[in-house]
């Protein structure tokens, strides 16, 4: 007996059993490493996903000043393992060491997730900035952060990103009016329960919002208590039949020393009857006019050091 229904080549059953995998990358490690790993793993599980790519620079060794600025963070850094997760060189890059460029300096990489049937995004320019300043930006800066991020996109694949994915959740109303300009055909940028016409203050979006829907590995590991062995049933067990999942993972954990981890995530949603689906293939199904408006908030998540946006 099947417990979900088939998929048919691109076209599929949105409110089916499904789950949209939607891959972050915020490193130079997480790109030169973490990216080859999985793309290896889905072509060998025959699965199609979401990357977004951070073109600019890894800029991660200015992040230790949200020790500071980001209640919990530091515990998140410490239950996360993250020294061994980022690797010590990643730590010093922007401060001590010079910021290399992610995207740009792995023109193939980016080129071979398109290759190999994935969707390539857009993440940032530079994902500390987004992230930590994006509050303190002006228009001119975030329209040139996002304009250099499509630049680089359009002159590796020659084509145009259909999505953003926002680093850290992060968005803000002038944010959002610059992603407005950029031609994108969708938006990943909150964290709710399905996909909506997202607005903030007097900033309205004609575009969808496909909010990641399901807890990310570090945010359940950062829970008091929690062991390894029960992030992997609890993961498995969360996505629902008959709605659209979303799972945010990372190259520099999944695509490295939670690869093994990863592998029986997917392992056990299969045995549940879950398929996967690029997050674009989702966009294309989605009729903004029937979809309900909802407004972009701020609100924290646990196991997650500061707030994210929150489609509501």
């Amino acid at each position: 007996m099947k417990i979900c229904a088939p998929i048919s080549s691109a076209r599929f059953l949105l409110r089916g059993c499904m789950i949209a995998l939607k891959v972050d990358i915020d490193t130079y490690e997480g790109m030169k490493k973490g990216l080859p790993a999985l793309l290896d793993f889905f072509r060998a599980k025959g699965i199609k996903a979401s990357f977004y790519v951070s073109f600019g620079p890894d800029e991660s060794g200015k992040a230790v000043k949200r020790v500071f600025t980001k209640k919990g963070f530091l515990k998140k850094m410490f239950r996360t393992n993250a020294a061994k997760l980022y690797g010590f060189k990643t730590m010093l890059y922007g401060t001590l060491l010079p910021a290399p460029n992610v995207g740009t300096n792995f023109p193939e990489l980016v080129k071979r997730i398109a290759a190999d049937g994935h969707e390539a995004g857009v993440h940032a320019w530079s994902h500390v900035r987004w992230q930590d300043e994006l509050d303190r930006l002006t228009s001119e800066e975030i329209d040139a952060e996002l304009g250099n991020a499509v630049k680089a996109h359009r002159e590796i694949l020659k084509s145009s990103p259909a999505g953003f994915a926002a680093p850290a959740w992060k968005i803000n109303e002038k944010g959002l009016a610059a992603l407005l300009k950029c031609g994108f055909k969708y938006l990943s940028v909150g964290r709710g329960p399905e996909p909506a016409v997202p607005f903030i203050g007097r900033t309205r979006s004609a575009i969808p919002e496909i909010p990641t829907t399901l807890p990310t590995l570090d945010e359940i590991l950062a829970w008091d208590g929690i062991t390894p062995e029960f992030a992997l049933s609890s993961l498995i067990s969360l996505p629902g039949k008959g709605r659209l999942n979303v799972y945010t993972l990372h190259t520099e954990a999944e695509g490295a020393v939670y690869l093994p981890f990863f592998e029986k995530l997917i392992e056990g949603w299969q045995k549940r009857g879950f398929s996967f689906v690029r997050m674009d293939e989702t966009a294309v199904q989605l009729n903004v006019l029937r979809l309900p408006e909802r407004e972009y908030k701020q609100g924290a998540l646990a196991g997650r050091a500061g707030d994210v946006a929150i489609i509501m």
